[in-house]
């Protein structure tokens, strides 16, 4: 199996919204309302993506191909959390194509990502998961992610609450 890692560009959007919306679809149904879930659309995703990439900000975007398709993304950059500094990275968004799980893709993704995170400025990295999301957070603590403590309640997704929890790894 060829896995290949690389920064998104233009180009990658629909492939990424696909990526984006199926992950969600399946990963996320206990967590999400049918409705929502079902209502998400594929092309008004990728135009969000195309703006995305087009205007990229703080963020950073990495893209990964299995033989040649892209099955997973990852998004990453400066964390956003009031009560962090800059020294603090935050993993934004870590999506595997269900087509793709248990190939080590989202280990793949998340090496790449601590390793070009570590390269820079920050002394650790952060991200939020649903609290219950027992295979990605199986996956952060195999990396050395540790419950802060912290949690927050998000409704911006399903207008279901959604209750996350923060994780840290030190990078030094």
């Amino acid at each position: 199996m060829d896995i290949i890692i690389r920064s998104a560009r233009i180009g990658d959007e629909e492939a990424i919204a696909n990526v984006h919306i199926t992950a969600w679809q399946v990963a996320y149904k206990q967590f999400m309302s049918h409705e929502y879930l079902s209502s998400l659309s594929v092309a008004e995703r990728t135009d969000s993506w195309k703006n995305t990439l087009r205007n990229p900000g703080n963020g950073k975007y990495l893209i990964a191909k299995v033989s040649g398709v892209i099955r997973g993304f990852a998004v990453y950059g400066p964390a956003r959390d009031e009560d962090l500094d800059e020294t603090v990275s935050e993993l934004v968004a870590l999506n595997i194509h269900p087509d793709s799980w248990r190939i080590k893709l989202g280990s793949s993704l998340l090496s790449a990502v601590i390793e070009n995170v570590s390269q820079e400025q920050y002394k650790s990295i952060n991200l939020w998961v649903i609290n219950g999301n027992t295979p990605a957070i199986k996956l952060y603590e195999n990396f050395g992610f540790k419950h802060t403590g912290h949690s927050k309640i998000d409704n911006s997704h399903s207008g279901n609450p959604i209750h996350e929890i923060r994780y840290s790894k030190s990078l030094r």
